[in-house]
């Protein structure tokens, strides 16, 4: 049962603490989904990889 509260823990994680590698791949994702990144999700993640690149 612990693995499953883990795994679900990660899956749900807020945007500002996720790592830049983590973005990066939710990026990737979403750009393979949809095709572009007009999302709100997407901006946002847009947005703190670029404060986490700094």
């Amino acid at each position: 049962m612990a693995e499953t509260d883990k795994g679900k823990s990660n899956k749900n994680r807020k945007i500002n603490r996720l790592t830049l590698s983590e973005i990066e791949a939710q990026l990737e994702a979403i750009k393979k989904s949809e095709g572009n990144w007009r999302s709100k999700h997407a901006h946002q993640l847009l947005a703190r990889k670029a404060v986490l690149s700094r």
